[in-house]
């Protein structure tokens, strides 16, 4: 039986077996997210921004698999950040549920990212969800000494700001390839809110300005000692790519370990990533489900007469 989560359900949630961990993953990748957390209890039990819906599925008395969704940075994409199922069988019906219920509630697409070597990978594409990207995710040991960056003229590395949407919209959409920007938006609003929404995490964007165009874009966050960034760079500035990377990993001195997520069309990032001394430890494929959007039936209205 699937049904929603229930507060008398938070003692058993501990009760889980061992052998179905959360396979599903996120961009960041950094804390091992419980749905314990205090901010996972807020999400579920006040009406707040973003909130977060769970289903479980119970065999006598007990729960046996369990998924979560919450909204990305808008409300028209969902993002599937736990996943516990022991086969695909359980995954599917979990899926089916989401899928359903996300449709009602007008989300048009829904992110799920799984371990390359995932079992449960089969049960998604069941489920209706296509796989449309590869992820790596890289780690370096740390202690990295602090190294002096500065970015020549007519370069400027800056915050990000509300007005930067736009030119970062542009920037995306000349280095991401088409595969991917089909599937995570390809009109401006659609990217926005297909966006990853910050869950208190310690981060910061910044972009690589020049001369009033953004070329560059990186962003960097950190949870205890654990370093994270991510970087993007216009494919006509390559050779900024390299000053970005150096940059965040100065800013992370003292971080141990560094992680960096990079997407299987990053080849430059890829390779700098090697030489700086990082190695891949995991592999993330993407997959997105769009939903069947609500259509009204047609209907006859009296028309104004003049």
């Amino acid at each position: 039986m699937i049904r929603s989560l229930y507060p008398i359900d938070l003692i058993s949630l501990l009760l889980l077996p061992p052998k179905s961990p959360n396979q599903a993953k996120t961009r960041d990748g950094l804390e091992r997210r419980s749905l314990l957390s205090p901010r996972a209890l807020l999400e579920h039990w006040l009406p707040l921004r973003g909130r977060r819906y769970t289903w479980v599925s119970s065999q006598q008395g007990r729960i046996q698999s369990l998924i979560s969704v919450r909204s990305c940075s808008g409300p028209a994409a969902w993002q599937i950040d736990h996943l516990q199922a022991s086969d695909g069988e359980r995954c599917l019906a979990l899926l089916d549920r989401v899928s359903a219920f996300a449709a009602r509630q007008g989300a048009r697409r829904i992110f799920l990212r799984l371990p390359a070597d995932s079992p449960l990978i089969d049960g998604a594409r069941r489920a209706g969800f296509s796989p449309y990207g590869l992820d790596f995710l890289y780690r370096h040991p740390g202690d990295i000494g602090r190294v002096a960056v500065t970015f020549p003229q007519p370069y400027s590395l800056r915050p990000r700001s509300e007005d930067d949407d736009y030119p970062l919209f542009e920037l995306y959409s000349a280095a991401v390839p088409i595969s991917v920007r089909t599937a995570e938006g390809m009109a401006l609003e659609e990217w926005r809110e297909s966006r990853d929404r910050s869950l208190g995490l310690k981060q910061r964007e910044l972009v690589l300005d020049k001369e009033g165009s953004v070329v560059g874009w990186l962003r960097i966050g950190a949870a205890g000692r654990v370093g994270f960034f991510e970087v993007m760079g216009h494919p006509s500035e390559e050779a900024r790519l390299e000053m970005l990377v150096t940059w965040a990993l100065a800013c992370l001195s003292g971080k141990s370990p560094l992680f960096c997520i990079a997407s299987a069309f990053q080849g430059q990032l890829l390779g700098l990533l090697g030489r700086h001394g990082f190695e891949e430890v995991a592999q993330h494929s993407a997959l997105v489900k769009e939903t069947a959007l609500r259509v009204k039936e047609p209907h006859y209205a009296a028309a104004e007469v003049r």
